[in-house]
């Protein structure tokens, strides 16, 4: 092909790049039908730019779609099949930190949110992503939609703007609220997480802090909320009020537990033959 040709031909591809961008695509990511199909008919509606519309009926199935078709804007159930949509989300941005996820649910509780805000904190730099209750009207979450995908904007339900700015728990402390919730004491807690009793008791001290459940010290009511009050079922109270806690995780973790004191018992045991040993010997 003679010289001229040839740039021609690469001017016309660049050009068609300029005028004619690629058509991006916006992702799905819900298990029930009926709440898809409503997705795609109001997205395909007010963002025709932005088609196609992906579907993905579980959460493994979101990530597959969000790695291979890197669409602008991903809007996740949080709930899903075999892979939640904050896990989903957590795979998304790990390989595509660009990503911008919107989480729409119903089940706005705080372990989800708490688990979020940790995800985009640990982005560098940090994704633009939002936050909405299923419940919001249409235009709301056009809104939000509008938003995320063509400003970059981090958009929250403004229900759950309190959520989002209480003190994040560590990952020990959103552990130890199962603990609690399961009636572990700090010495099996301490086992259970190889520390001291004493990095136990100051790891519960602060959570109790943040989950503002700290008895009121330096006031004329501290002897008596000492005394009156149980702490640990207080703090047990406080996670069940906020969503720190759900049925289906905590049934996770009473099967985990279960598996867990088997095996320490037995190490117990043996612990405690070689104490008796030791005893013998002296």
């Amino acid at each position: 092909m003679p010289r001229a040709e040839v740039w021609h031909a690469t001017l016309t591809v660049l050009l068609s790049f300029e005028y004619y961008p690629a058509r991006m695509s916006i992702l799905i990511a819900e298990d029930n039908v009926a709440q898809r199909a409503y997705l795609r008919e109001i997205l395909e509606r007010d963002f025709p730019a932005h088609a196609p519309v992906l579907e993905a009926s579980d959460g493994e199935e979101t990530v597959a779609l969000a790695l291979k078709n890197k669409p602008e804007v991903c809007i996740l159930d949080i709930q899903m099949p075999k892979l939640s949509g904050v896990k989903a989300a957590r795979a998304i941005w790990c390989d595509y930190p660009e990503a911008r996820i919107i989480f729409w649910t119903q089940f706005p509780h705080e372990i989800y949110i708490n688990e979020i805000r940790k995800i985009v904190k640990s982005v560098d730099p940090p994704p633009a992503y939002g936050f909405i209750h299923k419940n919001n009207p249409e235009s709301r979450f056009l809104r939000f939609v509008a938003a995320v995908l063509e400003d970059g904007a981090d958009m929250i339900d403004p229900a759950f703007k309190d959520s989002f700015k209480r003190p994040l728990l560590t990952e020990f402390e959103a552990e130890a609220l199962y603990y609690l919730a399961l009636g572990l004491s700090n010495w099996a807690i301490a086992r259970k997480c190889s520390l001291s009793l004493r990095g136990v008791e100051s790891r519960l001290a602060t959570l109790y802090e943040k989950l503002f459940m700290s008895i009121a010290e330096g006031t004329e009511h501290e002897a008596y909320e000492k005394l009156a009050y149980n702490v640990r079922t207080r703090a047990f109270f406080e996670a069940l009020r906020r969503g720190l806690l759900n049925n289906d995780e905590l049934e996770k973790a009473a099967a985990d537990l279960e598996g867990w004191i088997e095996r320490d018992r037995k190490k117990f045991a043996e612990e405690q033959k070689r104490e008796e040993a030791k005893t013998r010997r002296r």
